[in-house]
């Protein structure tokens, strides 16, 4: 047992004391040297020696480990439509950004695309092994399938091996993960966009469109390919102008029948006069009086702010 300096005999510890307490303190100094996927070798080879050699019963302990929470923020249409102008001469990344826009693929999904994949005249991606190598259509647009079109034609001679490949990379191969999320981030940063761009962003903006338009879980699904429809409201980053707009339609329709007459009747000068009321009365201080006033539109910094004018 040990690690760069960690001994056991350094630590004052016999081959055969080895126990729980020992594992515990040789794991805990681990976690603070490895990262997580590092680490998983080193427990490996600890649980053979403890099972298999010294025969004794004793738990690895790690806490799971969570992935790091994405910003899931979805881009908006006029981002989108930055991204697109940006790339416009560039007609490898304007057909890829469009696709996973319009189609709302995985990674790789849009890396595994072939030539045949693409169906013109019916306007759709046919998706041979998509998540759990399952098989779907997925639609894309007029305006997609021109810029797929625009891109062939000026699509490199492939290397061999490489001849049925859609997207190829400038080394003329099947594209690459890197080389995706290199045009995902490269298009987002010519326009000034600040918020994070990765490619499933735009599978998370497309289902959020989608859902915003009034498109059901059952129409979303067939696209989005996901199996579990609880997944793919996990997917559904409704912006905060949808949400505003949505509780405004719900709280700002006409006056609830039953508000009392009196209720409907007070008017700015009346409250007004309520404040000043209350400050005569003492229940108000003057500076309380000041800012309930200046709410209220009563700007004293502009206007006459004595009493006696209200």
């Amino acid at each position: 047992m040990y690690y760069n300096n960690w001994r056991l005999h350094k630590k004052g510890y016999r081959f055969d004391e080895v126990n729980q307490d020992i594992v515990n303190e040789y794991i805990s100094d681990l976690v603070d040297a490895y990262s997580h996927n590092s680490l998983v070798p080193h427990t490996c080879n600890l649980k053979k020696l403890l099972v298999l050699f010294l025969d004794k019963d004793i738990k690895i302990k790690l806490k799971t480990m969570k992935s790091p929470q994405r910003d899931k923020t979805p881009f908006t249409r006029e981002e989108v439509q930055r991204m697109f102008t940006e790339s416009a001469d560039d007609p490898l990344a304007h057909a890829v950004l469009k696709i996973l826009y319009y189609a709302g693929l995985r990674k790789s999904e849009l890396i595994n695309l072939d030539v045949d994949d693409v169906d013109f005249a019916r306007m759709q991606l046919v998706i041979r092994a998509g998540k759990g190598k399952r098989f779907r259509l997925a639609n894309i647009s007029g305006d997609c399938t021109e810029a797929i079109k625009r891109y062939l034609v000026h699509r490199p001679t492939p290397k061999e091996g490489h001849e049925k490949a859609l997207f190829l990379s400038p080394s003329r191969q099947r594209i690459s993960s890197c080389c995706l999320s290199g045009i995902v981030k490269n298009y987002a940063a010519k326009p000034g966009i600040e918020k994070p761009a990765y490619p499933h962003k735009f599978r998370i903006t497309m289902i959020t469109e989608m859902a915003e338009h009034g498109c059901s879980l059952k129409e979303i699904q067939p696209q989005s390919g996901h199996r579990n429809v609880g997944t793919l409201l996990g997917y559904m980053q409704h912006r905060s102008s949808r949400i505003r707009q949505t509780y405004d339609a719900v709280f700002e329709r006409e006056k609830v029948a039953d508000t009392p007459k009196d209720i409907e009747d007070v008017n700015e000068d009346h409250l007004k006069k309520q404040i000043v009321r209350k400050y005569l009365d003492g229940e108000l201080t003057e500076d309380m009086m000041s800012s309930l006033l200046k709410k209220l539109g009563n700007n004293t910094d502009s206007g006459n702010s004595d009493i006696a004018y209200i």
